[in-house]
């Protein structure tokens, strides 16, 4: 799965598209064809994301994900470029704070981006989705952390908001089965992007020891499990959890 598969020329938004895993997915999908539509907070940041892909016809979107209606712009914005088949809800942060510490306005603020911006992201494609039919996928950016209770790359309240999304892809899946919309989750372990180059050398050991293959993620592998997820070949994959973390969590 090191070459991203084809993603036929469709329309792919992604929420956290400046930076990290959500920028490969962007530059994956741009190099296979697909319009791209990069959504993040920062203006300058998604500009320069889209400066960097291959190809015309990409658009970069300012929007917070935890605002319903501004991603009900986003979406519709980039689907009057011709259509919106695909969706990767790649925007997150991460805590580190312990549960028995933490407060409340923190907590809520993962839960906020984590959670209510997938369902907000979600929620504005969705009748773009449903006109493109068979074509229609979401590719939802989960967590090891959801099934090891967090650790050092997340405390328990990111673990939580990625346990949650479990719960909200499966029910799209349902939901937007009867369109033959796709709606699964990529998981990733402890990958290499700017979370985890904030990381101490031992921390960066540590966490490489727990995976199997005893080394952190590479962005392009996670973006290429995702492109997989998106393109026809995965015809008939939904609800699934696509564990993508070198053996951290067994699916």
């Amino acid at each position: 799965m090191n070459q991203p598969q084809s993603v036929n020329a469709e329309a792919v938004l992604i929420t956290g598209g400046a930076s990290g895993i959500g920028l490969t997915c962007a530059r994956q999908a741009a190099a296979r064809g697909a319009r791209v539509a990069v959504v993040d907070i920062n203006p300058t940041a998604a500009a320069e994301a889209v400066a960097t892909l291959d190809g015309d016809g990409h658009l970069a979107i300012a929007a917070d994900v935890t605002d319903a209606d501004a991603m009900r712009r986003a979406a519709d914005q980039f689907a009057e470029g011709g259509s919106l088949t695909g969706v990767v809800a790649a925007a997150g942060i991460v805590s580190r704070s312990p549960l028995l510490d933490i407060d409340v306005a923190e907590f809520r603020r993962v839960l906020d981006i984590n959670v209510i911006g997938v369902q907000n992201t979600i929620s504005a494609a969705g009748p773009h989705l449903i006109r493109a039919g068979a074509l229609g996928t979401v590719v939802v950016l989960g967590s090891a952390a959801a099934f090891t209770g967090g650790g050092l790359m997340g405390n328990g309240a990111y673990a939580t908001s990625k346990a949650a999304l479990i719960g909200l892809v499966r029910g799209y899946a349902r939901e937007l089965a009867p369109h033959r919309v796709r709606v699964n989750m990529v998981a990733p372990g402890a990958t290499e992007t700017p979370m985890t180059d904030v990381l101490s050398d031992t921390d960066r050991d540590r966490i490489a020891g727990m995976s199997l293959l005893g080394r952190l993620s590479k962005p392009e592998e996670i973006a290429a499990a995702i492109s997989f997820l998106l393109a026809p070949d995965a015809g008939t994959i939904t609800g699934q959890i696509l564990h993508v973390n070198g053996g951290v969590v067994f699916g």
